[in-house]
Order: C-alpha cells, then sequence, then structure tokens
C-alpha cells in the first residue's frame, strides 16, 4: 500500500473510532451521572474518559495492531516506528461533567513526532465533525473548510487561555493577554483546544494563545489548522514541542508573526 492510501486508511478509521464513541461520551454527558477525580491541580478525568479511550484503542488496534498509542489517560504504548496514535478521549472533561457542550473527541495519527499525517476532532454535542489528512485539505461535516482572511489585528477575534493548572504562571500570562487584547477585537476561552484550533481552521476564530498543552491536546487540531491554511508553532522556539508540554501560538497566519511578537515584548 503506498503512503497517500496507508494515510487515507488511518483517517478513514480515525472518523470511525470517533464517531462510534460520540454516543457513549453524549450519553454520559446528557445524563450527568458522572464520576469526578482529580489528577493533578484542576485536571480532572471521569469514568467516561477513560471508557471512551479504551473504545477508541479498541477500533484502531483491530485496524492497526502494530501502531503505537499515546492516550491521555492510558499514556505511552508499543513503537512509534510503525506511527503512532494520539488520543484525547476528551478534550474539555471540565465542560463534559458541567454539562457545558463545548467538549471534543480528538484522535491524530503521525509517523514522526509532532508532525500528524491525519486529525479528527468530533463535537457530538453540537454535531460537528472535523477531519484534515496531510495535503488534503479540512473539512467540517465533508464540506471544506478555510481560515479566515482578517490580517487587521484590531478586528481579530482571539482566544487566551490563561494558565489554570499553572498559577505561577498568572502574572507573565495576564501581562501578554492585556497586550493583545488592546489590540484586537475581542476574546474568547472555549476550554478545548481541539475546539479551538478547530475553529481557527474553520475562520471562526483568528489566533490562539496557551501555554502548558499536552501534545494530546492539540495534536489533531494542528493538522486541521494546517491544512486549512493556518499555522501552529511552539509560542517559543527555544522550547519545542513535547508529548508533556506545549505552548501554543496558532492563527490563520496573517497574524502570526504579530502574536509571536505580543507573546515575546
Amino acid at each position: 500500500m503506498n503512503q497517500e492510501k496507508h494515510i487515507a486508511h488511518h483517517l478513514d478509521i480515525a472518523l470511525q473510532a470517533a464517531k462510534s464513541v460520540g454516543p457513549l461520551v453524549l450519553k454520559a454527558g446528557v445524563a450527568r451521572h458522572i464520576s469526578v477525580r482529580s489528577k493533578h491541580e484542576n485536571d480532572f478525568v471521569t469514568e467516561t474518559d477513560q471508557a471512551a479511550e479504551q473504545h477508541i484503542i479498541g477500533v484502531l488496534k483491530t485496524y492497526f495492531p502494530d501502531d503505537a498509542i499515546f492516550g491521555e489517560e492510558s499514556g505511552k504504548t508499543g513503537n512509534h516506528e510503525m506511527g503512532r496514535w494520539v488520543i484525547d478521549p476528551i478534550d474539555g472533561t471540565t465542560n463534559f461533567f458541567r454539562s457545558i457542550p463545548n467538549y471534543t473527541i480528538s484522535i491524530a495519527w503521525e509517523l514522526e513526532p509532532f508532525k500528524p499525517l491525519v486529525g479528527v476532532v468530533y463535537n457530538p454535542r453540537q454535531q460537528e465533525l472535523f477531519w484534515a489528512s496531510k495535503s488534503h485539505g479540512a473539512f467540517l461535516n465533508g464540506q471544506p473548510i478555510r481560515v479566515s482572511d482578517i490580517d487587521d489585528v484590531s478586528k481579530a477575534l482571539m482566544v487566551c487561555v490563561p494558565p489554570h493548572r499553572h498559577h505561577e504562571l498568572a502574572d507573565e500570562f495576564f501581562e501578554t493577554s492585556k497586550r493583545i487584547f488592546l489590540a484586537t477585537s475581542d476574546f474568547r476561552s472555549l476550554g478545548s483546544c481541539a475546539l479551538e484550533l478547530s475553529y481557527i481552521a474553520a475562520g471562526r476564530l483568528d489566533g490562539y494563545f496557551e501555554r502548558c498543552l499536552g501534545y494530546y491536546d492539540l495534536a489533531a487540531g494542528m493538522l486541521i489548522v494546517k491544512e486549512a491554511g493556518g499555522k501552529v508553532e511552539s509560542a517559543d522556539p527555544r522550547q519545542p514541542f513535547t508529548d508533556e508540554r506545549c505552548d501554543l501560538v496558532a492563527s490563520n497566519g496573517l497574524i502570526q508573526d504579530w502574536i509571536l511578537h505580543m507573546v515575546h515584548a
């Protein structure tokens, strides 16, 4: 199987996994009978996160038993040489257990670290399925999507997310976000990195800054933004993405350099 067909097959199965786990997540979220525990400060997990991740892994392993897995809840298994799946079963867990509809299922696949070839982000509450594969564009519910054409920062709608798990970074964050806020139109914070990146890809948002994300938060959304014509990169070129920490700047591409300048001002 050539690489293009190989990528297409992985995309098909990622879409299958996301769509098949959607009802499980949706039913639990609507029922509101959710057991929640804290992993770290302001970092929560539910039984549904764990059940959804195992469901997704089960689907993926049926077709790709030799692929490695990096899941937010189950960690890392397998040999990355055969490719790696990066899974966030519920990105926006707090939204999920508080019944705020901004939570997503995020699945990416890569052959090289931090260079995803397939990305799927599914919001089951709003029935929006975003996806992309390398060099084939980005889509929402089957329709092509494209980043916004806003290049005037005074008209930009930005995402700036406080470091809610790292309060020691609060002063620096609020100084940076104030600079960005005073120059732009307005802020949003949706509580799901994967969703925010997908919204940039769809032209609903224009730029995004957040520190201390896990790679599973952004792997799928990163490809979707890039395939929609946008940019995603580390907020600090001296600190490239790792599995454990990603400081993120993303945008429609037209205001990317400006955001980076504001972050480092």
